[in-house]
This record gives C-alpha cells, sequence and structure tokens, in this order.
C-alpha cells in the first residue's frame, strides 16, 4: 500500500489539502516547523515512512523567490521519495502536457498540449497556458495569469495575479513580476518589479 503524504506549511498546505480531498485522495498531512522558514525538520518524516512506498507532495508558498520549496524538494527526492501531482478536478489539462512532479495545479487551470510544467511547479487558480509553454522547476503562477503560446518562464519565477505574456515571451529564472499586466517581451534573470520599482531591479545572491 502507497502512503501519500502532504507535506508544508500554510495556506500552500490548505490549499494541496483541499485538492486532494477533492480528487477522493487519502493523504497524510503533516505540518512542518522552521525557525527561518528555509530549513525544515524532516528526521519524523524519515523515520516514519519508507521511501520504497511513500509518495510525497511538498506544499510551500512562492517567497523568497521559491528557493525554500526548491531546497525542500531536493530533500526528499535526494532520499529517495517519489513525488506526485495535485491536479485539481475542476481543471483542464491536455492529454499532451508534461507534469515533472510535484506539479499543483488549481481550480479553472487550463493548460494546452505540448506544454512542460517543471518540478514543484505552481499554479494557482484560473491560471491559462497556452501550447508548448515551458516553465522551469518551481515556478510561481498566481491567480488570473495567463501565458501565450511558446513562452519560457525560468526556474523559481514568481508571476503576480492578472499578469500575462504574450507569444514568444522570455522570462528569465529567479524573478519576480509583481505588477499585473503584461510582461515585458524578455525579462532577464533575477529580475524584481513591483509598484515601488516599475522599471525593475537586479535581485542580489
Amino acid at each position: 500500500m502507497t502512503n501519500f503524504v502532504l507535506m508544508g506549511v500554510g495556506e500552500a498546505l490548505e490549499c494541496a489539502c483541499r485538492v486532494a480531498d477533492d480528487l477522493g485522495m487519502v493523504c497524510v498531512r503533516l505540518e512542518l516547523s522552521s525557525a527561518d522558514n528555509y530549513n525544515f525538520q524532516l528526521d519524523g518524516f524519515f523515520a516514519s515512512f519508507a521511501s520504497s512506498d511513500t509518495q510525497v507532495f511538498v506544499a510551500l508558498d512562492e517567497r523568497a523567490v521559491n528557493y525554500s520549496r526548491h531546497k525542500l524538494i531536493a530533500q526528499v527526492r535526494l532520499a529517495g521519495y517519489r513525488l506526485f501531482n495535485l491536479v485539481s478536478p475542476k481543471a483542464i489539462v491536455e492529454n499532451g502536457v508534461l507534469l515533472k512532479g510535484n506539479v499543483y495545479v488549481g481550480a479553472g487551470c487550463n493548460i494546452s498540449d505540448k506544454s512542460i510544467l517543471g518540478v514543484g511547479c505552481w499554479l494557482d487558480r484560473q491560471v491559462t497556458i497556452d501550447r508548448s509553454v515551458r516553465l522551469g522547476s518551481c515556478v510561481t503562477l498566481l491567480s488570473g495569469v495567463t501565458l501565450g503560446r511558446g513562452v519560457v518562464v525560468g526556474k523559481g519565477t514568481t508571476l503576480s495575479t492578472g499578469s500575462f505574456a504574450l507569444a514568444g515571451t522570455k522570462i528569465g529564472h529567479h524573478c519576480e513580476w509583481l505588477l499585473g499586466g503584461q510582461l515585458p517581451k524578455v525579462i532577464p534573470d533575477q529580475s524584481f518589479y513591483d509598484r515601488l520599482m516599475p522599471d525593475g531591479a537586479r535581485i542580489l545572491k
């Protein structure tokens, strides 16, 4: 018998649990603790669940440019655990779409053929993705994001509510676009845009 474990914190974990319930999945909920929201304690999980019969979904929000989610997923995978996806029964995902693991697809999303969603991607409600879009690992698309045909989004990037990218747009890795509206045709790696910095800034490592 396979154990399905939902691990994480906050609203992301609540959302994941709701979709699992909608799918009729029987899952173990594991709320994690951390002093810095980056280093999570997994010793109890490793001691309680064998990797041979356990699949995991990591539910963390988009802050810190998604590094926390990426790190936790990597820890779980390196320990030998398999990941599973959570796709709302109220979403439309065409047959030719590739979900690479630990992908969350919320209610009302519509994902077209030949698109690829990397490990750990999080799509909130009502996200629309046209054909042949590629999302890197741990990309977060908040509610109402629309991506045109052939858009490429680099790993760890967050696009805010109401954002839209025209066909062929290229967005770098570890970017944050928090303005809504139309994205530029090209956004360099580690770029940050919000109301205080609408012309953009670079995220320093």
